[in-house]
């Protein structure tokens, strides 16, 4: 095995938009990572890796991919203690998951297999991941494969070379609180049942999250403004999203124009992303763990 890593995401911005076809922006994130790894006897950890690599395996031999996966190669690996060795925490909003697939579809593509363009690999991970979602964008394991930042449009990705921070930087900090993002998806299409809810979503909420990535992609002053309607929508109308122990750090944020708080992904718990104008990260945030990207 050649130990590739595999790094962790951020979403930046599209949380729950994406699932709507808003546009999305998200970027690998190199603190934590994961690699595939074989070894003759497993620890109690790498035996439940190798369980879940093995019910992935059954997974997508059930997919019709053969001609793109070298299942006999990736079957006798899974026999040979095959297994993940990974920093990214488990239900963060990092692309655990997302990172996982990344590996085993590098590790175990056929190499003379037919040629797939960068949208093709896209939907094939997205299909691959809905194994741990239920409905998978392909974002995340496209970021993690790609090992590039990813702008998604119209169902469609486009790598960007490098995104440029102007007056401001972004941390991801650690809530200390575990998320389900499934059980917060289903609170979204809940919430997508009320039809005041609804129309704030698709006429507002969307909009402003399309603007932020076309302010910042562009390097315009008008992000500031933008992102902060964005922080102070999302406070008002995704309070489920929330812990409650961050309600009044968030809200403060956006009063002080000092920094925005956001989504780090599904929300509910696990990493948040603050946008820092002021250098608020020791008084503001001395309780967290805060790493900056």
């Amino acid at each position: 095995m050649d130990y590739k890593k595999f790094y962790s995401k951020i979403l930046l911005f599209g949380e729950y938009g994406v699932i709507s076809n808003s546009n999305a922006l998200s970027i690998p994130f190199k603190k934590f990572y994961g690699y595939l790894n074989k070894s003759d006897f497993l620890n109690n950890e790498e035996k439940i890796s190798n369980s879940n690599i093995l019910e992935l395996f059954k997974y997508m031999t059930d997919l019709e991919i053969e001609d793109i996966i070298d299942f006999n190669f990736f079957k006798n690996d899974i026999d040979n203690g095959l297994h993940f060795v990974s920093s990214i925490p488990i239900a963060s909003g990092l692309g655990s998951s997302g990172a996982l697939v990344a590996s085993v579809f590098d590790s175990y593509q056929k190499k003379n297999s037919i040629n797939l363009n960068v949208e093709e690999i896209k939907n094939l991970l997205s299909t691959i991941e809905s194994k741990f979602h239920g409905k998978s964008s392909g974002i995340d394991p496209s970021v993690s494969l790609f090992n590039s930042p990813i702008f998604y449009s119209n169902k469609q990705i486009k790598l960007i070379d490098k995104i440029h921070y102007k007056n401001f930087k972004v941390y991801i900090m650690d809530s200390k609180i575990n998320s389900s993002t499934k059980k917060m998806i289903e609170v979204f299409h809940n919430k997508m049942n009320e039809s005041e809810f609804r129309y704030f979503f698709d006429n507002k909420y969307i909009n402003n999250t399309n603007k932020c990535i076309e302010y910042l992609l562009e390097g315009s002053d008008l992000f500031k403004e933008s992102l902060k309607q964005l922080s102070e929508n999302t406070l008002n109308n995704f309070k489920e999203m929330i812990p409650n122990q961050l309600m009044d750090i968030w809200e403060d944020g956006f009063k002080s124009d000092s920094y925005y708080m956001k989504l780090c992904g599904s929300g509910g718990g696990g990493f948040f992303l603050v946008f820092d104008f002021n250098d608020q990260r020791n008084s503001k945030f001395s309780n967290f763990n805060l790493f900056q990207i």
